[in-house]
């Protein structure tokens, strides 16, 4: 007689194993967390290596750098008389902005549900993760003013009324001229059917690869930052010791470096990033040089949406957001890639209260909340006329929008 087989226990009483060591998701590398400067005040000078000009002394939502303009007119020649031919200084003003955020989370702090997520220290974990929060936060708020002028926080609240969204006034479109480029207009809906303008007049919203990235429109985009006359980073290892950083997509940078791609090779001014100096490639994400433009590789770089068939357009920014969300639109027929020229003092970055940790709780401390905050601000330094609010100049950055063949419509393959 064989022995009867064993019943399994009823399924309630069953131990069970698990791993107490919590498992975290890869994240997507920021590269925005290098390349720091200060502002100077004194001398009203952005950092010459630096992409972060960092306000530290403002204590008020709202200051005012000034920008004086270089004397234009001309001079007085032989025995002209000088007098009434007096030429007054011009200036114009950037305002900077900072604004409170916060973030908090919850926790229990005693009781069942403490006790039920003790083994694997669950709630131990709030500050790693806050602090992973922030970095995300920092890096989506640099990118959300680099393309529409302001950090998130800045445009509710306190500063919603003086900062309102608006795309970077200098955009560079492929195969347009370089003054033939969409043209900055102080009303967003305007600026925007100005773009989507310059899309059409290129050949469409469609897809094309002659607005990819390729020697043709690296050396335009050189021309174009010349013709704007955005201020230079100092750079060692470019061919005259300063230039532009080039941030751009992973599939940007699989176009730029694949000799088959295209028939604009890169040929021998292309310097991959074995060939560059020490302190260049020490910059995260950097995968070559072409020029005077150094390029950096950034997988969380913003894409952009047109639409519509005629006036008034639309046009939507997607971002990758916390926990390397994607909010961009890479399944979108017309979804545009962005990359970003950056110059000296690309961005201004407002810290009046520096982030710090905050806590609250109630019921007797049963429920408990952790989290951080601080008061700061990112934006763009976008130096006006008070008196015409379309005289504006940006310096220091600009738009490139980038097509990606191997999405919708294949119409130049």
């Amino acid at each position: 007689m064989s022995i009867l087989a064993i019943n399994r226990l009823a399924a309630n009483s069953r131990v069970i194993a698990f791993d107490t060591r919590l498992q975290a998701r890869s994240q997507v590398v920021d590269i925005y967390s290098d390349l720091p400067g200060v502002y100077n005040r004194e001398n009203e000078s952005f950092p010459k290596n630096a992409i972060m000009a960092k306000v530290k002394d403002q204590s008020t939502s709202k200051s005012v750098i000034t920008l004086r303009e270089a004397y234009e007119d001309e001079g007085v020649y032989g025995t002209t008389a000088a007098v009434g031919t007096e030429e007054m200084p011009k200036t114009k003003t950037a305002q900077t902005f900072q604004n409170t955020w916060r973030k908090v989370v919850g926790k229990p702090g005693y009781g069942l549900r403490k006790l039920e997520a003790e083994d694997y220290k669950l709630y131990e974990q709030n500050e790693e993760g806050v602090t992973m929060w922030k970095k995300e936060d920092k890096g989506y708020a640099i990118r959300k003013c680099l393309v529409e002028t302001f950090s998130p926080n800045l445009l509710v609240g306190d500063t919603s009324t003086d900062c309102v969204a608006q795309w970077n006034m200098n955009i560079f479109i492929p195969t347009l001229g370089i003054f033939d480029q969409p043209e900055f207009d102080s009303d967003r809906a305007t600026h925007t059917n100005n773009i989507c303008e310059g899309l059409v007049a290129a050949g469409g919203f469609d897809q094309y690869t002659a607005r990819t990235l390729t020697s043709t429109v690296l050396e335009d985009i050189s021309n174009y930052a010349l013709a704007k006359r955005l201020l230079p980073l100092t750079i060692p290892g470019l061919p005259t010791g300063e230039g532009f950083v080039l941030t751009v997509s992973e599939i940007q940078a699989a176009y730029l470096t694949n000799p088959i791609w295209t028939s604009n090779n890169l040929g021998s001014l292309w310097k991959d990033i074995t060939q560059q100096s020490d302190t260049v490639q020490k910059w995260r994400g950097t995968i070559g040089s072409y020029n005077n433009i150094l390029i950096i590789c950034d997988p969380r770089v913003p894409m952009l949406l047109p639409g519509g068939s005629a006036e008034p357009y639309s046009l939507s920014a997607g971002y990758m957001v916390w926990n390397s969300r994607d909010a961009r639109f890479r399944n979108r027929k017309h979804a545009k890639d962005l990359a970003i020229l950056h110059g000296r003092g690309a961005y201004i970055s407002v810290e009046g209260e520096p982030e710090h940790w905050i806590a609250d709780e109630r019921d007797y401390g049963m429920h408990q909340g952790l989290g951080i905050a601080g008061v700061s601000g990112e934006q763009l330094p976008i130096f006006a006329d008070e008196d015409d609010a379309d005289d504006v100049v940006n310096m220091t950055s600009a738009l490139i929008l980038l097509d990606i063949p191997n999405q919708g419509t294949l119409s130049s393959l």
